[in-house]
């Protein structure tokens, strides 16, 4: 019975794959007549914009939603995602802060996408310090998730009312979730974070099954409920930031990639890992096409496409499951 659950289970993978890959292909290619004439010209746009964008689109929505689904199974809450819980917002500060000031003052380069990072480690922090020092329900740290996001939201307004239109705008476009500023950077340091990502967070699904019993069938079964924990918060917390630092807060799409995928594939964590991480892939993927399709010759920050469908799907989990 197991082996034929599995096989069904592998099958689904397969298919959310295929559809994905079909959608990657329609995003790097619409529009574009790659055999006609203009050869050498639209080869140069093929492989520097729509393959950039796309490669980091499909890299950042599979992290996005691996990341929602170690927090829905960290926390046992089926709204728990690092945008609900104020990493992307810290993230995204964090960035904001680097535009006005500079911060950190060091590899300028870079500063956005360390200053992005340090801020999510920092609103993890002190979300890991309260999980770990006080008795606190689960459904407690969304709303202390709930208050750290208003918290870097009302920063990232305050910056935002003492800085120039230029470096308003610029803070802006950055929170809608914008992937035109995608480049072979972004893919490489993106993938390469996932991937040490992923490897940890596939190491610790058994302890993940567990968790989602209990801590006491866990701890039974000899899991350092703790260390699993810490990695699974640290993963979710570092692709997170990776992410946010180089596209933008992108909402929902940790949200709606693990429910999709238990829906399909059941809870088990040996294939929701990479249900997520390929559902996820498909949600942006998906986004980024109706971001260029919905108003012709303008293309919609793919941040604003999901969260218009983000919001009602997260309404509907509500009130479904009759709890936050």
């Amino acid at each position: 019975m197991y082996q034929k659950n599995a096989r069904h289970r592998l099958i689904y993978i397969a298919l959310f794959g295929a559809v994905t890959t079909i959608l990657v292909f329609i995003n790097i290619f619409y529009r574009q007549n790659i055999w006609s004439g203009q050869a050498k010209e639209l080869q140069q746009v093929v492989l520097n914009i729509r393959l950039t964008r796309t490669l980091t689109c499909v890299l950042a929505g599979a992290g996005l939603g691996l990341a929602g689904l170690c927090m829905q199974n960290m926390l046992k809450n089926p709204i728990a995602t690092p945008f609900t819980l104020g990493l992307s917002s810290a993230a995204n500060f964090g960035a904001s802060l680097s535009i006005v000031s500079g911060f950190p003052f060091i590899f300028s380069a870079y500063g956005v996408q360390i200053s992005a990072v340090v801020s999510c480690f920092i609103a993890g922090g002190v979300i890991l310090v309260i999980f770990s020092t006080r008795q606190v329900s689960m459904n407690t740290m969304i709303l202390i998730g709930v208050t750290i996001n208003l918290f870097f939201t009302s920063l990232q307004q305050l910056l935002q009312y003492f800085s120039s239109e230029r470096e308003v705008q610029r803070m802006a476009t950055w929170s809608l979730g914008d992937l035109s500023r995608s480049s072979w950077e972004s893919v490489l340091v993106i993938g390469v974070v996932l991937y040490v990502v992923a490897i940890i967070v596939y190491q610790q699904a058994w302890g993940m099954n567990l968790l989602l019993l209990s801590d006491e069938t866990a701890l039974a079964m000899g899991v350092n409920v703790k260390r699993v924990r810490l990695l699974i918060f640290f993963s979710s917390a570092l692709v997170t930031a990776v992410v946010v630092s180089f596209v933008g807060t992108i909402g929902f799409v940790g949200l709606i990639a693990p429910h999709l995928v238990r829906l399909v594939l059941g809870a088990d964590s040996r294939f929701t890992i990479t249900g997520s991480l390929i559902v996820g892939a498909l949600v942006l993927v998906l986004a980024d096409l109706l971001s260029q399709f919905i108003l012709p010759g303008t293309i919609i920050p793919a941040g604003i496409i999901t969260s218009l469908v983000g919001l009602p799907f997260m309404c509907l989990v509500v009130l479904k499951k009759g709890r936050v």
